[in-house]
């Protein structure tokens, strides 16, 4: 039961937006998972709470977060729900091109496949970077939806490598 926790934390982590394509062969890589405190039960409807210096790392991936709270019911995980001073998360996408993310929240809902990067949410990749107060994303769908919230948002987009001449 354990790992599943674990693995979820690390799947809502890997589901950035489309910026974020994670590399996906990191999903079969072994996680570790560190932190100063672990409290929570392991019962179908307990939460668990990971709390100081919480360290996600799996494959190319490394989340870095104060706090991370794991809700379950009826034995399913309802939701996780990072937290710092930001959140970091860094991960290298297909591409083997890095990809790094920050927020203060960063709120994962299975049920609804929807992804919630807020509190100053960046996202900085090769191609560019967006920054807003709120980032959603629809795992599903791969939409974003940013802003929306009286604050701007801020795209930076690089221009497209032009092909070497031959």
């Amino acid at each position: 039961m354990r790992s599943s926790i674990l693995i979820l934390l690390a799947t809502a982590a890997l589901a950035l937006p489309h910026a974020l394509e994670a590399r996906k062969s990191d999903r079969e890589q072994p996680m570790a998972v560190r932190s100063d405190r672990q409290v929570g039960g392991m019962g179908d409807d307990d939460s668990i709470v990971l709390s100081g210096n919480v360290v996600i790392e799996q494959g190319s991936l490394k989340v870095d977060a104060a706090r991370a709270t794991v809700e379950r019911r009826d034995g399913a995980v309802v939701r996780v729900l990072l937290e710092g001073a930001p959140v970091r998360i860094r991960q290298l996408d297909e591409r083997g091109e890095p990809i790094d993310a920050s927020a203060s929240r960063v709120s994962y809902a299975p049920d609804d496949e929807i992804m919630v990067l807020s509190g100053s949410a960046r996202v900085v990749q090769k191609r560019g970077e967006l920054t807003a107060e709120t980032i959603r994303y629809n795992l599903d769908t791969g939409q974003v939806d940013s802003g929306g919230d009286g604050n701007r948002v801020q795209m930076i987009i690089q221009p497209k490598a032009r092909a070497a001449a031959n």
